[in-house]
C-alpha cells in the first residue's frame, strides 16, 4: 500500500512540473526542498516563488536546481533581477540570459569576489548545502 502511495505522490510531483500554475501560463518546476519555480522557458525570466522563512540561500539553490532541470551547465551565469531588499512577500526573479548593463542586482549573498551579480549554476546548486546544514537537527 505504501509503493502505491509513494507512486501516486511523485506522479503527482511530475504532473505539476508539467501544468500551468497561474494566469499567465507559466510553468512550475518544484525543487526537492519545496521551492517553487515559475517558468515560460529557459531564454525568459524565471521566479522563485515566495515562502515565509526563505532566506537567499534558499532562493539562490532554487535557482541552481532549476538549471539542472533545464540540463544547462554548472558554469552557466544566472543573474539576480529583483532587487535587494525586495518587497515583502515577493519571491526573486533570476535570469539565465546576461541582463542589460544595471539591470543584475546583487546576490545578497556574503561573497568574497569581485563578481556580486551572479552566480554560476554550480554556485547556486551549492547553496542548497547552505540550506540542508541549516535546517538539520544536531
Amino acid at each position: 500500500m505504501f509503493r502505491h502511495l509513494a507512486a501516486a505522490a511523485s506522479a503527482l510531483v511530475v504532473v505539476s512540473a508539467c501544468v500551468p500554475s497561474d494566469p499567465s501560463g507559466r510553468q512550475t518546476f518544484v525543487t526537492r526542498e519545496s521551492a517553487v519555480v515559475l517558468f515560460s522557458s529557459v531564454d525568459d525570466p524565471f521566479e522563485v516563488r515566495f515562502k515565509a522563512g526563505l532566506g537567499a540561500p534558499d532562493y539562490w539553490c532554487a535557482a541552481g536546481r532549476f538549471a539542472d532541470q533545464q540540463n544547462l551547465s554548472g558554469s552557466t551565469r544566472i543573474y539576480r533581477l529583483t532587487p535587494n531588499p525586495r518587497p515583502q512577500g515577493s519571491g526573486i526573479v533570476f535570469t539565465f540570459v546576461p541582463p542589460a548593463p544595471g539591470m543584475a542586482q546583487p546576490t545578497g549573498l556574503m561573497r568574497i569576489s569581485s563578481n556580486t551579480d551572479s552566480l554560476s549554476a554550480f554556485q547556486a546548486r551549492d547553496q542548497c548545502n547552505v540550506v540542508r546544514l541549516r535546517t538539520e537537527r544536531f
